[in-house]
Formats: structure tokens, C-alpha cells, sequence
């Protein structure tokens, strides 16, 4: 049985110029991500995608361009024998109090309803404390990544409790995928 990783896409998938990817053009994948992500798959993980993106919201990112973003993702993925179940996206502001915008669990409970996912063995792994705070209300393990928003303990510490903190996403595929 496959277990489930949740991931958040920036600063765990590419790379964030900014606090918003306003395009394809402009959007980065780290290149240890592949690395990481075929570590975990033949540790027998399935990825998901739970990611925050006001910037829809914002006018900064057209939602066109949000899909295009998937879409690469995808294409670096599939010649390597896997690829990413589902990619959720939370567009709504922060102030809109979407269920499914983290640091509530909405997006990891609807992929376990679409997919029947079993939380036992699942784990996010995200790079702010939103993410860890989301997992823990999913009752599943968040790791803190230290390669996107978070840039220190200070940014987090007090509001979320991550099961691990790693540097980056091969750094945590070393740790929790040999697990």
C-alpha cells in the first residue's frame, strides 16, 4: 500500500522569487526536487499537492498560468514512472476563511476523500508554519523545510510543532524516505 505525501509547492517544489510565482516564465524547480521525489516514490510514497496560492486572488498569478505551473511539474515528473496525484490549490485571500486555506487541514481531508487515502504512514512536508499546523489538524506528521518562506525557527517557533526540520526536500527525502 502506497502511503501519502502531501507537498507544499513553493519552497518544497521550485523556487520562490518572490512570495508569489506570477508565471510559467518565471517559475524554477530547485534541482535537487527530482532527487527527492524519486527517493520517496520508491520509498513507496504518492505525492499530492497542497499548496496556498492567494496570488490568484491577488491579479499576480492568472489561474492559467497556475495550471501551466502543474503541467511542468508533471512533465519533469512522468518520464521517471510517477507523478503527482492532484494538485490542490487554495486561491481565496487569507481573510476569506476558506476551509481549505492552511493553516486548515481542507485540502489534505478532500485528497483523502477523492483518493481514499489512508492518513496512516501519510506526512506533509512544507516550508512554513501554516503547513506544519495544517498537517497536525490532519493528524499526520509535518516537516518544516527551511528552502521557501521559513528562513529561521523565529519565523515559526510558537505557532506549530513540525515533527522534523530539514534544509530542503532531499535532505528530508534522505531522512523520512529510508525511514
Amino acid at each position: 500500500m502506497r502511503r501519502a505525501l502531501f507537498l507544499d509547492r513553493d519552497g518544497v517544489l521550485n523556487v520562490d522569487i518572490s512570495p508569489y510565482v506570477p508565471d510559467l516564465a518565471s517559475f524554477e524547480v530547485f534541482p535537487y526536487t527530482l532527487e527527492a521525489l524519486k527517493m520517496f516514490h520508491e520509498a513507496g510514497f504518492e505525492f499530492y499537492v497542497v499548496s496556498n496560492q492567494q496570488g490568484v486572488s491577488l491579479g499576480i498569478t492568472p489561474a492559467g498560468e497556475l495550471e501551466k505551473m502543474s503541467q511542468r511539474l508533471q512533465e519533469i515528473v512522468r518520464p521517471h514512472g510517477f507523478e503527482f496525484r492532484r494538485f490542490y490549490y487554495a486561491t481565496d485571500l487569507d481573510e476569506a476563511d476558506h476551509p481549505w486555506r492552511k493553516p486548515k487541514p481542507g485540502m489534505i481531508l478532500q485528497a483523502v476523500e477523492d483518493f481514499g487515502i489512508s492518513l496512516e504512514g501519510a506526512l506533509l512536508i512544507g516550508d512554513k508554519w501554516s503547513d506544519i499546523v495544517a498537517a497536525e489538524a490532519a493528524g499526520i506528521p509535518g516537516y518544516l523545510v527551511y528552502s521557501g518562506v521559513s528562513s529561521s525557527r523565529a519565523d515559526w517557533e510558537g505557532r506549530c510543532h513540525p515533527a522534523g526540520e530539514f534544509s530542503n526536500l532531499l535532505e528530508a527525502a534522505h531522512a523520512l524516505a529510508i525511514a
